[in-house]
């Protein structure tokens, strides 16, 4: 007989942090546990450089919450990975040196690698490209015969785009911000001209990923009980639901079936960087 392990993994994310609880005992593992707070610790970072003391705030109250599930649960096994906001802020040592948990912070190649894992692990995927979409940054991999060849990162977050270019703000979008934000996001994938050769499929995760294909599924009348894992979310649905998107204010967008209100004013900027990604390869 094999003892049962537990681990927490804790994803510190621009936008949201959460916890997973996994055990195993040598034979298979399952998820246990699970805890999500929309923290937002990467708000105003794009024009300070700094994490807010709100964010900051915010982070060490949820990272105390998963520090007292694990010490309730006799969890002792605690994997707390910060990403993009606490990677890039000035200020980080504020929140790592006063969070209840061991913090460590995944570089831009270590984020990149742990989405490509997650993608050719739980898809069919064999050649083509990973995306994973966060509030502060968006990596891409290029896999080819199921191997990572290409990758990158770059700062076309969620989060930090709806604040650059003010489509999270309560009112409609105007053509003009969205248009900006576009050429932006194409301007900066210059730089993955391999993507361009990747072929037709990519495969896309994260949370604004998972909320756009939701509403993706809604808009097609097809049945969400499955849950979004392996669904198609192609340029014409994503182009519908920009359009839906820009024509409301964000206080309005979570309307709109699918789309869950804690991300309301950040999915329009990420669906139309998933879009560039989508038009710059091809």
């Amino acid at each position: 007989m094999t003892s049962e392990r537990r681990i927490a993994v804790c994803d510190l994310g621009s936008n949201s942090f959460r916890m997973v609880v996994y055990s195993a005992d040598g034979h298979r593992w399952w998820r246990t546990d699970e805890i999500y707070e929309p923290v937002r610790i990467g708000a105003g970072l794009a024009e300070t450089g700094r994490l807010s003391e709100d964010g900051i705030e915010r982070g060490l109250e949820t990272a105390e919450v998963f520090a007292h599930f694990c010490a309730a649960a006799g969890i002792t096994e605690i994997d707390a990975v910060a990403t993009s906001a606490i990677r890039d802020a000035a200020n980080a040592a504020e929140f790592i040196d006063r969070a209840a948990l061991p913090v460590r912070v995944a570089s831009t190649t270590d984020e990149a690698r742990f989405g490509y894992l997650a993608a050719v692990n739980s898809t069919t995927l064999s050649d083509g490209a990973v995306l994973d979409l966060g509030g502060g940054s968006m990596q891409l991999v290029r896999v080819k015969s199921r191997h990572d060849t290409e990758h990158g990162s770059w700062r076309l977050g969620a989060v930090r785009m709806s604040e650059q270019f003010g489509v999270g703000e309560d009112e409609p979008a105007r053509p003009k911000q969205m248009r900006r934000l576009r050429e932006h996001a194409l301007g900066e994938l210059e730089a993955a001209e391999w993507l361009t050769q990747s072929g037709g499929r990519v495969v896309g995760i994260g949370g604004t990923v998972r909320t756009l294909a939701v509403a993706a599924q809604i808009q097609r009348r097809e049945p969400v009980d499955l849950g979004v894992q392996g669904a198609v979310l192609g340029r014409k649905d994503l182009a519908r639901l920009i359009d839906r998107l820009a024509a409301l204010p964000a206080s309005r967008r979570a309307a709109i079936p699918g789309i869950k209100p804690a991300r309301a004013d950040l999915v329009l900027a990420g669906a139309i960087v998933i879009d560039a990604v989508l038009e710059y390869g091809g």
